[in-house]
């Protein structure tokens, strides 16, 4: 069974400069064993918010999530307190099971372009390699290899279509 998700409450710090995503400060409080002395620690969280519902001073609930990109790795899941304009009047908030379900959508498709790519047929090459001989002494002799392609049928090259009659590659 896997364990819940970390939830944590925030405010929003930056929100509507950057697509779906706001930065949520969360406070919480860290013990200094040297001085002996409580004191409050801040860290950032980019967080997800896919229809742009939050303002900066919101106060949010946030959830961890499986990371959506590079930075971010959670998701909004209610506003606790709004800055503004009513929760009422905003776009809903999706909840977690709904964003499940699209990321679920999203991956079954992507893997189904990749299967589609990967289905493609290869064309052939006849390698043939040659001896040129040794730069120095302390290397052995380099192999020169030349590409020629035998069958002249199609060649898929991304995603489009072209006959291929010939081609030879030199040394690169």
């Amino acid at each position: 069974m896997p364990a819940p998700p970390q939830v944590l409450c925030g405010v929003v710090v930056s929100a509507g400069r950057m697509m779906k995503a706001v930065k949520v400060r969360t406070v919480k409080q860290t013990y200094d064993s040297y001085l002996r002395k409580h004191y409050t620690a801040y860290q950032s969280h980019l967080v997800s918010d896919p229809n742009s519902s939050l303002r900066t001073g919101d106060v949010v609930r946030i959830a961890a999530r499986p990371p959506l990109s590079k930075h971010i790795r959670h998701v909004v899941t209610e506003i606790v307190a709004p800055w503004g304009p009513p929760a009422e009047e905003r776009p809903p908030i999706p909840t977690i099971e709904a964003l499940d379900a699209q990321y679920r959508a999203k991956r079954e498709a992507r893997e189904a372009r990749r299967k589609e790519r990967n289905n493609v047929p290869k064309v052939k090459l006849d390698v043939k390699a040659e001896a040129v001989g040794a730069r120095n002494h302390h290397e052995g002799p380099s192999l020169k290899k030349r590409h020629r392609v035998v069958t002249g049928g199609p060649e898929v090259v991304g995603g489009r279509e072209r006959v291929v009659l010939e081609r030879e590659m030199g040394d690169r």
